[in-house]
């Protein structure tokens, strides 16, 4: 049996599913609540494909980041109508972490890239890395 390898992209998939375990699909639930499940569960497919993927492994890494990021911000900024609060402050912290990680293997690849696309690469991961820093930042002092 072959080992798969990890990627980051799967711990962003584990936070959205976090975050969708927030908002459980009953019929009183508010409109606002089941938007923020049904974009977690969508980020949570997209971060899920993209942890399957080995094609473009700089696109990959840097469309998982950016999701995370939207993830980390997501959570954060319905934090207050969650009904558990707890696994939505985890799953900020696992979005934004996850981000950090994969801007930092981000970083290392795109010294095999030519100088204009690394450029767009790395402000792309720059402005993912600084959204998942605001969102933890942002639950630290709710």
């Amino acid at each position: 049996m072959a080992l798969r390898e990890r990627t980051p992209a799967e711990a962003g998939a584990l936070a959205a599913g976090l975050l969708v375990e927030t908002c459980p699909p009953h019929p009183d639930n508010s409109l606002r609540m089941q938007v923020v499940r049904d974009l977690a569960l969508d980020l949570e497919r997209r971060l899920e494909a993209l942890a399957d993927t080995t094609e473009g492994e700089t696109d990959s890494l840097i469309e998982a980041a950016l999701a995370c990021a939207d993830l980390a911000t997501l959570a954060a900024c319905n934090l207050s109508v969650l009904p558990d609060r707890s696994r939505a402050r985890a799953a900020v912290h696992l979005a934004s972490g996850t981000t950090r990680a994969l801007v930092d293997l981000l970083e290392s690849e795109t010294a095999a890239l030519e100088e204009t696309s690394a450029e767009n690469t790395l402000r792309d991961a720059r402005s993912a890395g600084w959204r998942a820093d605001l969102a933890a930042d942002q639950i630290e002092v709710a």
